[in-house]
């Protein structure tokens, strides 16, 4: 009886101290710092970000679409000009693969990335999104 207790305890250690290194390993949290969130719509054609694409548009419809569990933001946009690169399109699907802290919007202003072509959706532009600077947080244990 004595054994089956002793077997007992060294079992539930080892499964408390499975636990406990789990919950250790898994517990980081994200927050988004900053008034500002990333974003792929910039005012000006930014000097530090180089990309083969850059054009001037108007993003007027966003969707959040999960795809063979990929998810992404699909934008439309039209394109009003084509700074860098070779676009023949005055309509371009643009998309991105979202983070905790990204911030999708319609609006007009410069959008860089590379051209892709994405199977069943054709050639679209992937975004570069740009975080101002801020870092998300990554704190420890809640």
């Amino acid at each position: 009886m004595k054994n089956a207790f002793e077997k007992t305890v060294s079992v539930l250690r080892a499964g408390t101290l499975c636990l406990v290194a789990c919950c250790i390993s898994y517990s980081s949290a994200e927050a988004c710092m900053g008034p500002h969130y990333p974003g792929i719509i910039f005012d000006h054609v930014p000097p530090d970000i180089d990309a083969p694409v850059i054009i001037e548009a108007t993003i007027y419809d966003k969707s959040f679409v999960i795809d063979a569990g990929v998810v992404m933001w699909i934008m439309n946009a039209r394109v009003d000009k084509v700074i860098k690169g070779s676009i023949d399109t005055k309509s371009l699907k643009i998309f991105m693969y979202p983070t905790s802290c990204s911030h999708v919007a319609t609006g007009h202003g410069i959008v860089l990335g590379t051209l892709r072509d994405v199977p069943r959706r054709g050639l679209m532009l992937e975004a570069i999104e740009r975080d101002f600077g801020f870092r998300p947080f990554q704190g420890k244990g809640l």
